[in-house]
This record gives C-alpha cells, structure tokens and sequence, in this order.
C-alpha cells in the first residue's frame, strides 16, 4: 500500500530526534576530546605533538565510512560490545575530534604571544594565563568553524545508517523500500538535514559576531 509523508509524520518525527541525539553527543564527545588534543599538542612538549600531528594525519586521510566501519569491527575484538547508536557515537567523536582539535589549536595560536607574557609578568600561573586571557579569546574565533563542524558531524551521521544506526537516512531508506516512493521521502531528508545544518551555521555566526561586539564594548 502506498503511503504517503503525512502518515509517515510519526516515524520521521522519531527518526530527525534520534538523528538529533546522535548528533549532539557526537559534537560534543568530538569537542571535549578534541580540546584534550590540543592542549596536549601545545602544552605537552614536542614528543605529544608529534605523535598526535601523526593520530590527526591517519584519521584525517581515511574516509569516515572506512573509519566507522573499522570501529564498528574493532571494538568486540577488544572485548567491548556496545548497541549500534553507541558505536555510531564514539567512532564519529573520535573521527571528527581531530577536526575539532586542530580548530582549537588554531585559534589558540592565534592569539598574541605577548599577552602570555604580560600575564605571566604579572604573576599569574601558566594555567591561569590560558583559562583567563587565552582560551576566552580563542573561543571567539574558533566559534563560526566549530559550527561548521558540527554541521558536517550532522550531515555525517547518515553514514552510520550502514552498521545499522537507526536515524534519519536508515528511516527514510526503510520508508521508501515500504512505499517505492523514493523521491517524495529522499527530499524530505534533504529539507531536514538543511534546516539543522542551516541552522548551526547561522547560530555560530551570529555567536560569533555577539562575541566579537561584547570583546570591543569591554
């Protein structure tokens, strides 16, 4: 029987909120992860710089259906069996921390040397200079390529659709083999994705522009 999208309404509607969940705590296990990495490589000498200069480049040249199917593989051989969702998360967080890292690194070495050392002239601690002068400057400017980011991490979780993460892709694949209406749902997904990838990116724009105005009036 053919079905049409009004009807449908109630799985997409579950399918976009799962899309959503896996989303955010991807973006959010890439960005935490992605911080550790680059405070480590600009704090942690030029050995844990190196070796994760060499982490970043590995990932970065694989395609991350590759990677997703690598972790998906890799972790009951190490003797860690997770649901598909979770295993979606973590090898989009890891894959996408890098990305992440790098950003932050950049827009931390973006700011002044000068300013470290005024701050550490000052009598502040190193820890201090970082959390206090450098890091709330770093944030301005890292902010719109974060959103960007995290843009790409939501369009990327239709990947994970292929080890059988249930979400918006593997809901609408499932609709259209039920009803053969390929196109009526394909577009639908396509609007949905648009509309929260839209979304981030203007959000981080007009953050970053909210910053910027707030940095010039203090």
């Amino acid at each position: 029987m053919m079905v049409g999208i009004p009807s449908a309404v109630p799985i997409l509607f579950s399918a976009v909120w799962e899309t959503v969940k896996l989303s955010g705590a991807a973006i959010a296990g890439a960005l935490i992860l992605g911080f550790i990495l680059a405070e480590a490589s600009l704090q942690g000498g030029r050995v844990a710089a190196a070796v994760i200069q060499i982490i970043t480049q590995l990932i970065r040249g694989t395609p991350v259906l590759v990677f997703v199917f690598l972790v998906y593989y890799l972790l009951p051989v190490a003797g860690i069996r997770l649901d598909k969702t979770s295993t979606a998360i973590i090898s989009l967080s890891i894959f996408f921390s890098v990305f992440f890292s790098e950003t932050f690194r950049s827009a931390v070495a973006a700011i002044p040397q000068g300013q470290r050392q005024s701050g550490l002239a000052m009598g502040m601690s190193r820890w201090n200079v970082e959390r206090i002068v450098v890091l709330p400057q770093a944030m301005r400017i890292a902010l719109p390529p974060l959103m960007n980011l995290s843009a790409i991490v939501v369009k990327s979780t239709s990947i994970v659709s292929i080890i059988g993460a249930w979400e918006l892709t593997y809901a609408t694949n499932e609709l259209v083999m039920r009803t053969m209406q390929p196109f009526e749902y394909l577009l639908a997904a396509m609007a949905v994705y648009f509309c929260i990838c839209y979304a981030l990116v203007w959000l981080g724009k007009r953050l970053g522009r909210r910053l910027n105005v707030s940095q010039k009036d203090a």
